[in-house]
């Protein structure tokens, strides 16, 4: 566990903060290359990288702050800011971003089930990726204690340096990896959402096996998680995260047969060679 990148008295950078801005760097990176390969403007992918940023990190903040731990900080006001003590919930970035990626591409008048098709398959995966090598980092979203002692970091993971706001857990003691599962089913879920952009039959296809994926894959993590404050009710038998991965696949299902039936497509999107981009941003719908 490396709580900071770097540390000093007179200056620091958070591993988390640090994981966030490369979350962010990655995922346009790979989004804005992609671009023209799917006939879409690469200007556009810029705007909405620099609006999701900004909105996952106020969205993921805020769901934490609300929803998990409104009482203690009503008591700490002043640590709502400071993020490297944790305390970002993935769900509130979705919701976060989501909301700015779609407000722009509504007033741009875009293709929008294009361009979330296009972001969910090239920017989703990469910044779950990087969000959760800064998790491991930090210390925090750590599993509960596993019975295992061989296959280190598949089967158990063991922090025994650092020291963070957010973990309640013993230094040496073996834990289930949830941190670097999560790094693992992040890339299942850019192959499973590829196989169906090379597939898809109606536009928002891939949005939606994106957002369906991560659910089922984190409510599946969630069993193995040991840190309560993100939100456990019932005696530590449900979570925060599982409700609202229950109300999203269920949201998600209603939406893949209206827009199945709305939006169908008659070949997949497609592939186009490499070629000098035409960055005007003049998709129809």
């Amino acid at each position: 566990m490396s709580p900071f990148i770097y540390y000093s008295p007179e200056f620091s950078i958070p591993s988390f903060a640090f994981s966030l801005m490369l979350a962010s760097l990655v995922a346009t990176a790979v989004a804005y290359k992609m671009a023209p390969r799917r006939g879409l403007s690469q200007v556009a992918v810029l705007d909405l990288a620099i609006i999701g940023t900004i909105m996952a990190v106020i969205g993921g903040r805020l769901f934490h702050v609300v929803v998990e731990e409104w009482a203690y900080y009503l008591e700490n006001p002043s640590h709502i800011y400071q993020i490297w003590r944790g305390g970002f919930v993935s769900y509130g970035a979705f919701i976060g971003l989501g909301t700015g990626w779609i407000a722009y591409l509504k007033l741009r008048k875009l293709d929008m089930l294009r361009y979330l098709d296009h972001l969910c398959l090239y920017a989703g995966p990469f910044i779950i990726l990087m969000v959760r090598l800064g998790c491991l980092l930090a210390g925090c979203c750590y599993g509960k204690a596993s019975p295992f002692d061989k296959f280190e970091y598949l089967l158990f993971i063991v922090f025994n340096n650092g020291a963070s706001d957010a973990g309640h857990f013993h230094l040496g003691q073996r834990l289930w990896p949830t941190q670097i599962w999560a790094m693992a089913y992040s890339m299942l879920i850019f192959l499973i959402c590829y196989w169906t952009e090379s597939k898809n039959k109606f536009k928002g296809q891939v949005t939606l096996t994106f957002l369906m994926t991560y659910a089922i894959f984190r409510s599946g993590l969630e069993v193995f998680r040991g840190d309560e404050a993100r939100g456990v009710y019932f005696s530590n038998t449900i979570s925060t995260a599982q409700i609202t991965s229950g109300i999203v696949i269920v949201v998600c299902l209603i939406l893949w047969v209206l827009l199945k039936r709305n939006f169908p497509l008659e070949s997949p999107y497609p592939r186009i060679k490499p070629q000098k981009a035409d960055n005007k941003i003049n998709d129809s719908k």
